[in-house]
């Protein structure tokens, strides 16, 4: 009997203690309607929630009637009505509308626990739409028995029950219910699967309900189990401030790929919780592909922001927009230049340096630059087959000093090329001056380049 199967599952689930308040959302449905007939039939007390969507003709007969049918009986009764249905989305909207009254009702009036109507029909509809649209195994798990909800608790008391047993239940004790005709409408996915696709899987095997609520249960159970060993990853290697997300590769690469592929997973997590940025199962791919791959890297994510991989170093944040000017800059001895808002150059006479007051606190490259230094030089970026002249006899590509010092792809952008008026490399700022700009031990040092860039 239906009555002595709830009232088992709530007792061996303890889904209530006899403290709670119950509040029970009806749609005047077959499902609800059993759940509301069951509850008396447990002698609980409770109270009723209702929602006019206002999207059917019989919206408000059936509102009405859940009215007349809680007067009758002294039960405590709320309803609202959806007076601006949305047009689009409007299943995930309605849901939202419904739960979010629901929430109300309940702080308003000291409910503890939300009993709805979901059975284990429900579940499999549910657990099948969520492979088919996402196939991620964080979403999977289908309805839970019990969860917290607002300020209680939401309870799903027929979870077990399937909707044969629910019209079996109604047909016996002459329970009064609207059919809502949308239900049949293949429009809807959820109304696909139910009318075409769990008549062969219950035909298959008579247990497959059974063993879809497992399967919700043990993906549940080890969901909880993988979350706890990710915050102790996150806690661990992560590390977070005002520029973005950071960790170590190294770190990563220790861990097995099923662990690097939740550490991914978990970092996806806080993004979305913290940044509002959903990465895709591709992006995850990629990313892990990133970081075992070249040694620098970068994958672009939503929102402009993206994964800069810098030989160990892993950075998640917003992509920095270039503010150094582009084109050539000259530069006298004994003038100085804003390279950017945040970078500052001048050549000066030894004794006659001019440093603004805004760049004081600025971290400084300084270099003494030898007497025939130009008294007039080029500061550009960086071009294809840049060479600099190391010493009278060595002479290297740009591209290859930035490889042997380890310098990140960003910092290379970043570098400035200084040459003299025909174009011959005389240093790198600020990593590498040709030996033709640099002072030998026995001069006297006359001039000095100095290249500050805010910290």
């Amino acid at each position: 009997m239906l009555v002595s199967k709830v009232a088992k599952l709530v007792q061996e689930k303890q889904l209530w203690q006899p403290t709670d308040r119950l509040l029970v959302a009806v749609s005047t449905g077959v499902d609800s309607m059993v759940l509301l007939h069951l509850l008396t039939q447990l002698h609980v007390s409770f109270g009723v929630v209702h929602v006019n969507h206002q999207l059917r003709a019989a919206s408000e007969k059936e509102a009405l009637f859940l009215t007349e049918y809680c007067q009758t009986r002294q039960i405590p009764f709320y309803q609202t009505q959806w007076e601006q249905p949305a047009t689009t989305g409007v299943e995930a909207a309605a849901r939202k509308f419904r739960y979010t009254f629901f929430e109300k009702i309940m702080k308003q009036h000291q409910y503890s626990v939300l009993l709805t109507a979901h059975h284990s029909d429900d579940q499999m509809e549910t657990i099948l739409m969520k492979l088919i649209r996402e196939g991620n195994f964080f979403s999977s798990s289908g309805i839970r028995l019990n969860q917290s909800f607002g300020s209680g608790r939401l309870v799903r008391p027929l979870l077990t029950t399937t909707k044969a047993e629910i019209r079996t239940y109604s047909q016996e004790n002459h329970v009064p219910y609207f059919e809502d005709e949308t239900n049949t409408s293949l429009a809807m996915q959820r109304n696909r699967l139910r009318s075409q696709v769990l008549p062969v899987l219950k035909k298959e095997n008579s247990q497959a309900m059974q063993h879809f609520q497992q399967w919700s249960e043990q993906t549940i159970w080890a969901q909880e189990i993988i979350a706890e060993q990710q915050q102790q990853w996150l806690t661990k290697y992560l590390k977070v401030d005002n520029v973005g997300y950071h960790f170590d590769v190294t770190h990563y690469l220790h861990l097995s790929e099923a662990k690097q592929y939740f550490f991914i997973q978990a970092i996806k997590q806080q993004l979305q919780q913290e940044q509002k940025i959903v990465l895709t199962e591709k992006q995850i791919q990629q990313l892990m592909e990133l970081l075992v791959g070249p040694s620098q890297g970068t994958l672009t994510l939503a929102k402009h922001w993206q994964v800069k991989k810098t030989y160990q170093h892993i950075t998640i944040a917003p992509k920095k927009e270039k503010q150094a000017s582009e084109v050539a800059v000259r530069l006298k001895i004994g003038e100085s230049q804003f390279l950017s808002e945040d970078e500052w150059i001048g050549v000066f006479l030894v004794g006659e340096e001019k440093i603004p007051e805004k760049v004081k606190l600025w971290s400084e490259y300084r270099q003494d630059l030898a007497v025939k230094f130009p008294s007039v030089t080029i500061l550009r970026k960086r071009q294809n087959g840049d060479k600099i002249a190391l010493t009278p006899h060595l002479t290297k590509k740009i591209s290859r000093i930035f490889i042997d010092q380890k310098i990140p792809n960003d910092k290379r952008e970043e570098a400035w090329i200084l040459t003299n008026e025909q174009d011959e490399i005389l240093g790198v700022i600020p990593y590498v001056f040709s030996y033709l700009s640099i002072t030998k031990e026995t001069d006297k040092i006359h001039y000095v380049l100095l290249y500050r860039r805010m910290k």
